[in-house]
């Protein structure tokens, strides 16, 4: 087996990253790196510091799940895939299943690739996405059994069944996603101001030590932007009282209409799509607002897109694997609309 450390050009980097690191750093759900391997077997390097939560690692095969597992604390070496023909090749994606812990002292790291084959650049794909979003976009429920709903650990989050993934495979798109399970656009679950995207979404990675330093300038722009958030903001409006109400809908208007400009300071030609749904439509007036109020101060390239309500859940009554590939269609959908791709 030949050891192939990273960072590598001959394999593509995968999410929000700084080029300028030296290590491969995978900040946010999703991150990681894809290449064109034929190999008997293929193993991973890599570098957890979660001292509580374990991370996982997934690897997908010409866009299909097939490894998942989890890492321990420190530097290790994790079989992936083994037994293969190498007579075929694959586009093999390795990748950080799982969002970022309180418990991280920093990134995941993928230090080396082992393996038999010899690793090849793949095909390039043409179009850039990005994913905003909260426990939906990072795929919170999409493992474990229906009706689990006490344990918030990463074994039941995985990013690799989640509508984002989804929607990259079925455009043949590249993907970054900067998303969080609980927080919002406005207030997190339980109604906490500072756990709002927009927060944090000029940095690297603002919840993890290392990551809050700004985000790359020179990262390929995005050709769209879709935003999933307000199923949190819902929660946290439900607990307030009413005379509290009135403000914090406006604050919700103003915040999402804010999340829409940073995206569109950072992307000028990007089209952005604020997705809500599948998990109840209580803000939906407020949030077509904010569109409609970006699009008022002259952003025409800024829409609105109502998902339908999930039909399944999963565990942590959280939407199930059906409901997002539900999710996926109606994204995916709209986007070859507006992109003007079907």
């Amino acid at each position: 087996m030949q050891r192939y450390s990273l960072p590598d050009t001959r394999f593509v980097t995968i999410g929000r990253h700084d080029a300028g690191e030296k290590e491969q750093n995978l900040w946010w759900s999703g991150s990681g790196v894809r290449v064109n391997l034929a190999c008997r077997r293929l193993d991973v390097e890599a570098t957890s510091t979660a001292t509580d939560h374990a991370q996982w690692l997934g690897v997908l095969v010409d866009g299909a799940p097939i490894t998942r597992l989890p890492m321990v604390q420190g530097t290790h070496t994790y079989p992936l895939l083994a037994g293969l023909d190498d007579q075929f090749a694959h586009e093999i994606t390795i990748l950080r299943d799982t969002q970022p812990s309180y418990d991280e002292s920093g990134a995941v790291v993928l230090n080396a690739v082992l393996t038999d084959g010899t690793p090849e650049i793949p095909d390039a794909r043409p179009l850039m996405l990005e994913f905003i979003g909260d426990s939906l976009t990072v795929g919170e429920g999409t493992m474990g059994p229906y009706g689990e709903g006490q344990e918030w650990r990463m074994l039941f989050i995985s990013h690799m069944p989640a509508f984002p993934t989804l929607v990259a495979e079925e455009l043949k798109a590249d993907k970054r996603v900067i998303a969080l399970g609980g927080w919002g656009a406005a207030r997190s679950w339980d109604n906490q101001q500072d756990s709002r995207i927009g927060r944090i979404y000029g940095q690297l990675c603002g919840v993890t030590p290392g990551g809050q330093v700004p985000a790359p300038a020179g990262e390929r722009p995005a050709d769209a932007v879709v935003i999933n958030l307000g199923t949190n903001d819902a929660s946290a409006l439900a607990g307030l009282d009413a005379d509290e109400l009135p403000a914090a809908r406006a604050e919700l208007r103003a915040r999402a209409a804010e999340l829409m400009e940073a995206v569109r300071g950072r992307y000028p030609r990007a089209v952005i799509v604020w997705a809500y749904g599948l998990c109840g439509h209580a803000v939906e007036e407020i949030l077509r607002s904010a569109v409609e109020d970006v699009r008022a101060k002259g952003d025409r390239n800024a829409y609105y897109l109502s998902l339908s309500d999930a039909r399944t859940l999963g565990s942590r009554m959280h939407p199930s694997r059906d409901a997002h590939r539900q999710a996926a269609r109606e994204i995916a959908d709209e986007l070859k609309k507006l992109l003007r791709l079907a």
